[in-house]
């Protein structure tokens, strides 16, 4: 969720949650002033009735009868109730109103009083059925009223927060599609908050560092590189010179030949370090349109006479013409290593199928009927079995290729096949 987002809701949950409350309070509020208002007719006309009864030489036990909007009746109570009654009592009740057939909530007041040494007790009711759908319209109105206001503060608030969060939109949005190697200008945010100016500082420095440390370790792995190449270049020609120019037993030259295959092998995990470096280092830029197809069948051809002797059936069904837009090397890399790991772990007489179609290239081959590890089968140095010619990087390296240009890489295991497929996007 974004940090706009998440302010706008908590601004939102607080101003609702206050709006509740103020909405209870205003209600509990003007309900109290409206019963005290009823409650004061009451008392009102309470000291009219006993007034008037007071003037009547004698009471039946019960009076009923109506004045104004209030209906009462007065009856005799006995002196123990008059006693714990001596001050008038307000509550609210329910009561049937035969005029309009129905449960009304009605006010009712009662008041004792005395005539002659007898207690008496009078009882008001008033219906607020009037009165409380005033309330409830009034209640009605403002919260509408609340609701719209509440809603016009969250759009504004809304508005208010984006355009000023939209500086660090654009600075993430640059962060993200910088390459370390590229200088990509810093977009004008026209960012007038010191906290934000502080960020977009923090970040120009530590890109700028990046940058430096980028270029010295490219420095670093180019030097590296060459001068590990170099001694093992002469190191190579020494010892074919020695097996040219000397007479060695047949024990000599068995080593002198392991000693050049250790070379060899040094000097193609040194290649493949490099390579993968530059890779990850996004040192290759030239892109141009490339057939998938043409790389295939050539590299097949070099392939085929370099392992001949294992007798591998290679199948080829090209059901459509792959084109892509990369790196003239890379694709080559690309093919070549999936290529070549289908023929280096492969069995004898065993079969490579090669698939082009649905802008996937797709190679399944025999070799060992367990299935590779998914986790780590593109990892570095991964390898299963015991394979001396290979480095442990060929896979790790067309990983590397294929998340360089968003291309989609899957390793599955199918009726004993080793299938490795790419989908070009």
């Amino acid at each position: 969720m974004k940090l706009s987002h998440r302010i706008i809701l908590s601004i939102s949950g607080v101003l609702f949650l206050l709006f509740a409350l103020w909405a209870l309070v205003f209600y509990q509020s003007s309900k109290r002033r409206i019963y005290g208002r009823i409650d004061k007719v009451l008392v009102e006309q309470s000291e009219k009735i006993i007034d008037r009864f007071l003037e009547i030489d004698s009471l039946p036990n019960s009076v009923s009868g109506a004045s104004g909007t209030v209906d009462y009746y007065i009856e005799k109570v006995c002196p123990e109730y008059a006693e714990s009654h001596q001050t008038p009592v307000f509550q609210t009740d329910e009561e049937y109103i035969d005029a309009i057939q129905n449960v009304e909530t009605v006010r009712v007041m009662t008041q004792v009083f005395q005539k002659q040494g007898i207690d008496y007790e009078l009882t008001l009711t008033t219906q607020v059925f009037a009165w409380n759908k005033t309330l409830d319209f009034a209640i009605l109105s403002i919260l509408t009223l609340a609701l719209v206001l509440l809603l016009a503060i969250i759009i504004i608030v809304s508005f208010i927060i984006v355009k000023n969060m939209k500086p660090i939109y654009r600075l993430t949005e640059w962060l993200r599609h910088r390459k370390t190697n590229e200088d990509i200008p810093l977009p004008d945010s026209s960012i007038k908050a010191q906290e934000f100016k502080e960020i977009e500082s923090a970040v120009l420095e530590a890109s700028e560092k990046s940058k430096q440390v980028f270029e010295a370790q490219k420095s670093f792995i180019g030097n590296a590189s060459h001068e590990i190449q170099t001694p093992l270049a002469i190191c190579r020609n020494r010892l074919e010179l020695l097996v040219d120019e000397t007479q060695l037993t047949e024990h000599q030259l068995t080593e002198i030949e392991k000693t050049l295959d250790t070379l060899g092998y040094i000097s193609r995990l040194n290649k493949s370090l490099l390579l993968l470096s530059k890779i990850d280092n996004h040192q290759f830029k030239g892109e141009t349109e490339i057939e998938i197809n043409q790389i295939v069948n050539q590299a097949l051809e070099n392939l085929g006479e370099i392992y001949e002797s294992l007798n591998i059936k290679v199948t080829v069904a090209e059901q459509q013409r792959i084109i892509v837009h990369m790196d003239p090397t890379l694709a080559s890399s690309l093919v070549n290593n999936l290529l070549k790991n289908a023929f280096v772990h492969n069995k004898q007489d065993g079969s490579i199928t090669i698939t082009l179609n649905d802008n996937t290239l797709s190679i399944a081959n025999s070799g060992s009927e367990e299935a590779l590890d998914t986790g780590t089968v593109f990892q570095t140095f991964y390898k299963k079995g015991e394979n001396s010619s290979s480095t442990g990087l060929g896979l790790a390296i067309t990983k590397a290729i294929c998340n360089e240009y968003g291309f989609e890489i899957r390793y599955q295991f199918v009726q004993n096949q080793h299938v490795f497929s790419v989908r070009f996007q």
